[in-house]
């Protein structure tokens, strides 16, 4: 007994000097010395009831003082090999803080290093404290950047992506930056989250054909260019969104941390993704990049403003693993309204989640 609570001593000193550059091993030991302080006060409290009981026998003169000295003797010994049992089952949790800090001590982690990790909670970066409990990392915020290939279809329900439209697909894009809350939905074993967030999105439609914008009494069409040579030829729309994520996890994994099972989510897993967003746009331009009749470059930008819709509504589908996500997007409501000569108006995108990053 006296073996193994000096044992724990050395290790807790080690791991105190070594806290503020360990921190996922210091919350490990102190998890840890919490589980052995309550074992041993849970004990030694059913030790002295019985040691009181054997008193109170002895001034009954029930029994010798010999035999009351033999008594407590063996109830000592046997709540020692109680505690003693009691903490071999904690030696797992032992063996792996002690691991964890070996290996910080020969690998030598700075400070910084041991606050980012690589592929973790489903992100190529995260800034996650350690301190915290797999139970307080089942939530959190994240930042995210997609991008995707964008095109315009006839109707809200068409998911024809390559279809022939007044845009290129393939050369015109979709550029979403948003910051995220995630929380869990039901139990701490339920693999269901939502995750609502605030971001900005910039469609940017690069126009067919040579076609160029032409604005006139708040409506616009589109027209063969004439002034020169075109370079590129664009629309760009731009817009706050909100968007409302439901995640289900495909394969669940489970821990259990102070006797509470739960949803492990420290690891990459697969996951499906709906949701929906809304958008209000702030700003829509034509731009015309082209070298006029006297060779000289141009780059021409007019603001469009009526022949827009100001709000943006529409669903999403994403399949991923880890820090990968491939999503659609379809705008449910028109990007151009009835002051647009344009026979496509509904937008669709299809791209990838580039970069994931918690805190």
């Amino acid at each position: 007994m006296k073996t193994k609570v000096a044992l724990i001593s050395a290790l807790f000193a080690f791991s105190y000097s070594q806290a503020q550059e360990k921190p996922y091993t210091d919350v490990q030991m102190r998890n840890y010395s919490s589980k052995i302080d309550s074992i041993i006060v849970s004990e030694k409290a059913k030790m002295n009831d019985e040691l009181d009981a054997l008193d109170k026998t002895f001034k009954d003169n029930k029994f010798s003082s010999e035999e009351k000295q033999k008594q407590r003797t063996e109830v000592a010994k046997k709540y020692e090999q109680i505690i003693n049992d009691k903490v071999d089952g904690q030696k797992a949790v032992l063996e792996e803080a002690t691991r964890e800090l070996v290996k910080n001590s020969v690998m030598g982690k700075g400070k910084v290093f041991d606050r980012v990790g690589f592929v973790q909670n489903n992100a190529l970066l995260s800034f996650k404290d350690y301190k915290k409990t797999k139970k307080e990392l089942l939530k959190g915020g994240d930042f995210n950047i997609s991008f995707g290939f964008t095109n315009l279809t006839k109707s809200a329900g068409s998911l024809a992506l390559g279809n022939s439209s007044e845009v290129i697909f393939g050369k015109s894009t979709s550029l979403v930056f948003e910051y995220r809350i995630t929380r869990q939905l039901g139990k701490l074993t339920s693999p269901v989250f939502y995750r609502i967030g605030l971001g900005s999105r910039n469609d940017s439609y690069k126009l067919a054909d040579s076609k160029v914008v032409v604005q006139q009494n708040d409506q616009i069409s589109l027209d063969n260019f004439t002034a020169g040579n075109l370079r590129n030829s664009r629309i760009s729309n731009n817009y706050i969104t909100v968007p409302v994520d439901f995640v289900f996890v495909l394969n669940p994994k489970y821990t259990t941390e102070k006797n509470e099972k739960m949803l492990d989510n420290t690891k990459g897993n697969f996951r499906l993704t709906a949701g929906v967003y809304g958008g209000i746009r702030y700003l829509s331009q034509s731009q015309i990049l082209y070298k006029n009749f006297e060779d000289h470059k141009v780059n021409y930008r007019e603001n469009i403003n009526d022949s827009v819709n100001n709000f943006l509504f529409g669903g999403k589908l994403s399949l991923g693993y880890g820090a990968l996500n491939v999503f659609i997007k379809k705008d449910f409501t028109p990007i151009f309204n009835d002051n647009a000569k344009i026979n496509n108006k509904y937008g669709i995108q299809i791209g990838l989640e580039l970069l994931y990053v918690n805190f």
